[in-house]
């Protein structure tokens, strides 16, 4: 962040001081109890306390869901076909161009689409979505020249050189009654197997079904009618060029997807994009229930009843805090389902699935809606992979999911952290053991490694550590052994935390005011919660909140969470709240500001006067 000329230096001054604000847990939530005495650890849930208790409205497990469970590798040759383009459209120019032409650019030589083409596609959003025409022939002998089509796939993966790919087939479904391949390179993974595992082990967790994987060997033939094309990996050969190792992941949604679990045709499918329970101009419907413009940027519709309203409703109920949760979640919820999928995204470390990484089934003619598991390639330990960035303090545990309204309140019911946490301790016992894992990465390893040794994935493993990128991935590899057991500890630390919350400032008559009390204070052990409320200039050069550059703030008024600051110069300040509790457990709140180039966890920065966000 640059400071703008009228950011005005001042004089060295006291360090930020330490605000006793007395704010106990719950905060008008269904809170918990407060425990009379300390305690340095979670409570173990009750003995009699099941979390699980089967009832009529578990997710059956649907029999030989799994027909090529065994890991495995497929060959899959890709022979390209003739793909002519022409005439007025959009056409991706290059990489960061997507443009509306008369007539096809250079970067479809000859007006064909190649696989050169198809690679430019780095923006998931734009109007551009090249595709080839492929014949498609696997080593396991279901496909044969089967017709398809082939188009990228992603989100930030799309920017690694080596990318993923969508196989659709023309006709029918050859390949294990699927009629779609999801091929991942997984390219920012440096075990490549993370998906994989997370899917294999998730096969035995009850009350929530996974999807099929498969590791598939790739060989794209370009075939001299290809053209010569850009200068690229694959466009001026003739003979099939190996693309490397790619996890296939079964689609989620569709017809086949509903068919092989059992469950009802026309039922709702739901991909999360952005979607975290809380109330979205977006989401709405039309007068028929269909969706509205915008409901597909936070809900990606898989498979349609043609009516969207019980979503819309549930998330209206959430947000009513009139309405006990326990009404709210029995009418839209299983519980089961909903504390299996929870409880084993915590134990794979799956943190990012509070607004995406997760799909949603609602059956046909039904208002509840059932998490399924989607996208854990940035789950077991891959933050902590050699040159991963730090998370902030809330970013591990139960504090992942604190931002969501349907979370939030569950937590909050006297009882139902007690309950998570049995469930939690039931399936990392059964289910997710340590034993599971070596498994299957002892099943992998043979089919993984050799893949890996050679190109095109040697030299594009995303390593950033010490030695050799294979002695790095072996490294790493051992590593996925011990992250479960490394994500239950970080739930139960999480457990003895105060919980985050987002910090807004504003101008009061020229005046600093500064709220942090949404959501409101909780802490899961019920202590009471004190907050350090910190505000420096942001100069350029020096590091966040460096001792000269803190301000004195003044004495709060115990027991709120706002504190006005008066009158400042005008310039950029950086302000900052942790809270925590008298055992020392703390954490900041959501925010993020970019400063000197550097995020900041738990800051935000402010132009005073006005109190506006600081310009970039």
């Amino acid at each position: 962040m640059n400071r703008t000329s009228s950011l005005r230096r001042l004089q060295p001054t006291l360090l930020g001081v330490c605000l006793a604000l007395a704010s106990c847990g719950g905060g008008g939530y269904e809170t918990l109890p407060v425990p009379t005495t300390p305690t340095p650890a979670p409570p173990a849930p009750p003995q009699s306390q099941a979390p699980f208790t089967p009832g009529p409205g578990d997710l059956a497990h649907a029999a030989a869901l799994y027909p090529y469970a065994a890991p495995a590798l497929v060959t899959l040759d890709l022979s390209y076909q003739p793909t002519p383009v022409a005439g007025p459209g959009w056409y991706l120019v290059d990489k960061s161009s997507c443009q509306q032409l008369q007539a096809p650019p250079p970067s479809y030589p000859g007006g064909m689409v190649t696989l050169d083409t198809v690679n430019l596609d780095e923006n998931k959003a734009d109007n551009c979505e090249p595709e080839i025409k492929v014949l498609a022939t696997s080593s396991d002998g279901l496909l044969k020249n089967t017709a398809a089509k082939m188009r990228m796939r992603g989100s930030s993966s799309r920017e690694a050189d080596l990318k993923s790919y969508r196989v659709k087939f023309d006709k029918g479904s050859p390949w294990w009654a699927e009629d779609t391949l999801n091929l991942n390179k997984h390219p920012y993974d440096l075990t490549r197997v993370r998906n994989k595992l997370a899917f294999d082990l998730m096969r035995t967790v009850p009350y929530h079904e996974s999807l099929r994987t498969q590791f598939v060997n790739i060989r794209y033939d370009a075939g001299s009618s290809a053209g010569p094309g850009p200068a690229g990996l694959f466009s001026d050969i003739d003979t099939p060029a190996p693309m490397g190792l790619f996890t296939h992941v079964e689609k989620l949604g569709g017809k086949g997807y509903l068919e092989r679990r059992g469950w009802l045709a026309g039922s709702n499918v739901y991909k999360a994009a952005e979607f975290n329970f809380n109330a979205d101009t977006r989401l709405q419907t039309l007068a028929d229930g269909k969706a509205a413009p915008g409901f597909e940027q936070l809900l990606e519709i898989e498979s349609d009843s043609g009516n969207h309203r019980a979503i819309v409703d549930a998330v209206k109920a959430l947000g009513n805090d009139e309405t006990p949760l326990q009404t709210t979640f029995a009418r839209y919820f299983d519980r089961n389902n909903y504390l299996a999928w929870l409880a084993t995204a915590i134990l794979l470390g799956n943190w990012d699935t509070a607004s995406q990484n997760f799909g949603l089934y609602q059956p046909l003619g039904s208002e509840k809606f059932y998490f399924l598991p989607w996208d854990y390639d940035g789950a077991l330990g891959f933050h902590q992979q050699p040159g991963a960035p730090a998370s902030p303090s809330w970013d591990r545990g139960l504090s992942s999911w604190w931002d969501s309204t349907l979370h939030r309140r569950f937590f909050t019911v006297p009882g139902n952290l007690a309950l998570l946490q049995a469930a939690v301790e039931e399936i990392r016992s059964k289910y997710l053991t340590d034993a599971a894992v070596k498994q299957l990465l002892d099943a992998y390893r043979p089919i993984v490694e050799p893949m890996l040794a050679r190109a095109p994935d040697a030299d594009n493993l995303d390593a950033r550590g010490q030695g050799t990128p294979m002695e790095q991935w072996a490294a790493e590899y051992q590593r996925l052994q011990t992250v479960i057991g490394g994500n239950h500890r970080m739930f139960l630390d999480s457990l003895q935390r105060p919980m985050p919350f987002w910090l807004a400032g504003s101008d009061k008559a020229g005046g600093l005011e500064l709220d942090w009390s949404w959501p409101a204070p909780f802490h899961p052990q019920g202590k009471p919660i004190s907050y350090r409320v910190e505000i420096a200039r942001a100069q350029p050069g020096t590091p966040a909140f460096a001792a000269d550059t803190l301000l004195k703030t003044p004495a709060p008024t115990p027991g709120r969470t706002a504190l006005s600051l008066g009158a400042l110069p005008a310039g950029q300040y950086l302000v900052r709240v942790t809270a925590s509790d008298a055992d020392g457990h703390s954490t900041t709140g959501f925010d993020a500001a970019t400063f000197n180039g550097q995020q900041v966890d738990g800051a935000i920065c402010v132009q005073m006067p006005g109190a506006k966000p600081c310009s970039p």
